[in-house]
């Protein structure tokens, strides 16, 4: 009995080694990503909230320069410091604050030089988003909103992979999305009352860095 246990044991520690040394599968987590602090703000994408631990990836490859991929994205609080405020007093000031959640597929290709690893990737994407916003212009106009927006969408860039090993390495991926957003929610803008009650937009935004992600592959 004790050796059909050890035989066992050394079948499956052997499969899983084979498995491991096939490095086909790939999880990682996002260290941060940046997000800009104000709807619409364009800032090229390297500027805003510092959103850190942002997402959970998945790879899985099914050819030597093609990837499957899924990734879980949670942006909490926005950052450390979520609210962003104009230090001009008599400029006025606006705070900005959005929590989010999104599930993304997609397919990812490139090829290996060396320690770097370039590649191309496709997303389809869904998240849900919960912001409010406040702002104070004397000179203007004053109003803020809460508002709920769900987004189904398009995210496509070029990524960048440095291999410390066969098994560890970090990727650098910016992204440019296209979504359309159905939005829920109340505002005012100057004492006049605003709502959104399924709003349709489309949203255009270009991220400096959607992930920095320390993956390992197995």
């Amino acid at each position: 009995m004790r050796k059909h246990t050890l035989y066992f044991i050394l079948i499956i520690f052997t499969s899983l080694n084979l498995l491991a040394q096939e490095n086909k599968n790939e999880l990682g987590i996002s260290l941060f990503s940046l997000e800009t602090y104000e709807p619409g703000h364009f800032d090229f994408g390297l500027g805003g909230y510092i959103n850190p631990l942002n997402s959970i990836v998945y790879k899985r490859k099914i050819k030597e320069d093609i990837k499957l991929r899924g990734i879980l994205t949670a942006e909490i609080n926005a950052s450390s410091s979520p609210d962003y405020r104009d230090d001009c007093v008599d400029c006025g000031s606006f705070t900005h604050t959005a929590n989010l959640i999104g599930l993304s597929a997609g397919i990812q290709t490139g090829r290996t030089f060396g320690k770097f690893s370039p590649y191309g990737y496709l997303d389809l994407f869904y998240s849900y988003k919960f912001e409010t916003a406040e702002y104070f212009y004397p000179l203007s106009s004053n109003g803020g909103y809460s508002r709920e927006i769900n987004s189904i969408g398009t995210r496509l860039g070029f990524g960048l992979e440095y291999n410390f090993s066969e098994r560890l390495s970090l990727a650098l991926e910016p992204s440019l999305s296209i979504a359309q957003q159905s939005i829920h929610g109340v505002g005012y803008q100057v004492f006049v009352l605003q709502t959104w009650d399924g709003t349709k937009q489309f949203d255009f935004k270009f991220r400096g860095v959607n992930m920095l992600s320390l993956n390992v592959k197995f």
